[in-house]
C-alpha cells in the first residue's frame, strides 16, 4: 500500500528551514562578515534538503489533483467554513522550478489542500514592467542570494602559434537584501456572505494589484518608499544627487552615475527623447536588450498625439505602445506632487506696494486664499507674482505637478521574493467590526546593478 505523504509536515519543515537561513544570513549582515566554514555547511544541508522538499511537495500536489478536480472550489470553501467558525486559515506559496504551489492549511481537519498558484493569485509580474519586458519575478529564493554584474569579454584576432592575451572579466557581486512587504484588506462578514464573487475577487485580483502598485513605487519612485531601508529602485537617489550637483558638493564615483537629469520641453520631442535619454545610456555600452520607457498615463497620451515630425506625413511618437523602437509602460510613481503654503506680507502702499511670499506651516483654523498649480518648482515665483487682489497675511496653496519620463535596461534592476508568500484570512483581529481581516506578506528583493543603465527626463524644464 502506497504510503500517505503528509504535506503539513513537509510545509512546516520547509518554513523551519527557511527561518534558520535567513538567521544566519541575519547574522553575517550584522557582523559585517561571511558566512564560518561550518554556517556554510550548515547552509548547503538546508537548501540541499528543501529541494527535496519541494520535489516532494510537488509530487503531492499533482496527485491531489487528479484525484480531486475540483481544488479550487474546495479550497473556496474551507476558508468560508473557517471564518464561520472563527477559525484562521493560511495560506503558503512556494515554487520550485517551473513549478508553483499554494498549499491551504483546513484548520477543520489539519490537512493541506495543495493547488497551482495561479488557480487562486495571478502572477505579480503580470502587468508589471517584468512582464514588459520578458522577465520572469523569481520566487521562492533562499539564504545570501546573489546577483552578478558582469561586463562584455573583448575577443581578439592573432596569428597561427601566437598567444592570445588574457581576457579579464570584470566581476563583481551584491548582495540581496530582503526586506518585509504586504497588505491587509478588511471585509465585513456582511460582504463577504452576500456574494460568491467577492473571495476571488480581493485573492485573485485586488492584492496581486495592491502588490504590484507598492512594487512599481519602489522601484519607479523618485524617492524611497516610507519605512523602506534598502528597498529602492534606479530613480530613488537621483534627486539627491542632484541636489547636490546644486550645492557644489563633491560626488563619489557611484553618485556621479546618477548624475544625469536630462531637461525635456513641455511636450518632449522625438529627437530630444532618441538623443538624450536613449544614445545617452547606449553610449554607456549598455546593450539595452531589456531597455523600456516608464511615464505616466497622461504624458503616454500626450505623445500618442504629438507627431514625430511637424512636416510631412502624420506619425504619431508613440504607436502601438513602443516610442523610439521602445517598448512603453506606465505608472504614476514617475510623477511627483509637492504641496506647499506660502504666506503673503504687504509693504508699503498704493503703487509702490510689493508683496513678498515666505513659507508657511497651514494651521486647521486657516482659509486658503489662493491656489496655485504649476509644471515645475522655478515656475513657483512667477504664478505668485502674477495673482491679482493680494491681501496681507493671505495663504496660497502652491501644488508643484512634476512630470518624468525614465528610461533603463531593466535587465540591470533584478529583483525577486524570498521565502514563501504568506498569505492569511483571520477573522479574529477585525472581529469587533465583524470583519474579516486578508493579510498577505512576502520579503522582497531588488538592486540597481548599473546605475548608468538608467536615465531620467524632466519634463518642463527644457529652455533651448
Amino acid at each position: 500500500m502506497k504510503k500517505k505523504v503528509n504535506v503539513r509536515e513537509l510545509v512546516e519543515k520547509y518554513r523551519a528551514n527557511c527561518d534558520r537561513i535567513s538567521e544566519i544570513a541575519a547574522v553575517c549582515e550584522n557582523e559585517n562578515r561571511e558566512r564560518s566554514a561550518a554556517e556554510t555547511a550548515e547552509y548547503e544541508a538546508l537548501a540541499r534538503e528543501n529541494q527535496l522538499l519541494q520535489m516532494k511537495m510537488q509530487a503531492a500536489s499533482a496527485e491531489y489533483l487528479r484525484e480531486n478536480p475540483n481544488a479550487r472550489a474546495e479550497v473556496e470553501n474551507v476558508i468560508r467554513e473557517n471564518v464561520k467558525h472563527g477559525r484562521k486559515t493560511e495560506f503558503t506559496f512556494m515554487r520550485s522550478g517551473e513549478f508553483a504551489g499554494i498549499m491551504v492549511s483546513d484548520a477543520n481537519s489539519g490537512g493541506i489542500i495543495p493547488l497551482n498558484i495561479q488557480d487562486i493569485i495571478r502572477p505579480l509580474e503580470e502587468g508589471f514592467i517584468l512582464d514588459k519586458v520578458g522577465l520572469p519575478m523569481p520566487t521562492g529564493l533562499v539564504g545570501d542570494f546573489v546577483w552578478p554584474i558582469y561586463e562584455t569579454v573583448d575577443a581578439s584576432v592573432a596569428g597561427e602559434g601566437v598567444a592570445l592575451s588574457d581576457s579579464k572579466i570584470e566581476f563583481s557581486k551584491l548582495t540581496a537584501t530582503p526586506e518585509r512587504i504586504g497588505l491587509a484588506i478588511p471585509v465585513t462578514n456582511q460582504a463577504l456572505n452576500a456574494s460568491a464573487g467577492v473571495l476571488e475577487m480581493i485573492v485573485r485580483e485586488v492584492m496581486p494589484q495592491a502588490i504590484r502598485q507598492l512594487l512599481n513605487k519602489i522601484v519607479f519612485g523618485l524617492d524611497k518608499v516610507a519605512n523602506a531601508t534598502y528597498l529602492a529602485g534606479p530613480f530613488a537617489n537621483i534627486n539627491a544627487v542632484a541636489a547636490k550637483v546644486a550645492a557644489g558638493t563633491t560626488l563619489t564615483d557611484e553618485e556621479k552615475k546618477y548624475a544625469a537629469v536630462v531637461d525635456l520641453h513641455a511636450t518632449p520631442t522625438f529627437v530630444e527623447l532618441n538623443k538624450r535619454m536613449k544614445a545617452a545610456v547606449l553610449e554607456k555600452g549598455i546593450e539595452g536588450n531589456r531597455l523600456c520607457w516608464v511615464m505616466t498615463k497622461s504624458q503616454q497620451a500626450i505623445l500618442e498625439g504629438t507627431p514625430i515630425n511637424s512636416n510631412g506625413i502624420y506619425v504619431p511618437m508613440i504607436q502601438d505602445g513602443r516610442l523610439c523602437g521602445l517598448p512603453v509602460y506606465t505608472s504614476n510613481a514617475l510623477r511627483k506632487v509637492v504641496v506647499s503654503y506660502k504666506k503673503a506680507t504687504i509693504s508699503g502702499s498704493g503703487s509702490s506696494a510689493t508683496t513678498t511670499w515666505a513659507d508657511y506651516t497651514l494651521q486647521a483654523s486657516d482659509d486658503i486664499d489662493f491656489k496655485v498649480s504649476v509644471a515645475t518648482d522655478s515656475a513657483v515665483s512667477a504664478a505668485l507674482a502674477g495673482l491679482t487682489g493680494v491681501a496681507n497675511n493671505d495663504i496660497a496653496q502652491i501644488t508643484v505637478v512634476n512630470e518624468y519620463i525614465g528610461l533603463g535596461d531593466w535587465g540591470y534592476q533584478p529583483m525577486g521574493l524570498f521565502g514563501s508568500l504568506r498569505f492569511i484570512v483571520d477573522p479574529y483581529s477585525q472581529a469587533r467590526k465583524d470583519s474579516v481581516d486578508f493579510v498577505l506578506n512576502a520579503d522582497y528583493a531588488t538592486k540597481t546593478l548599473r546605475p548608468e543603465a538608467f536615465i531620467l527626463g524632466h519634463v518642463g524644464t527644457a529652455t533651448d
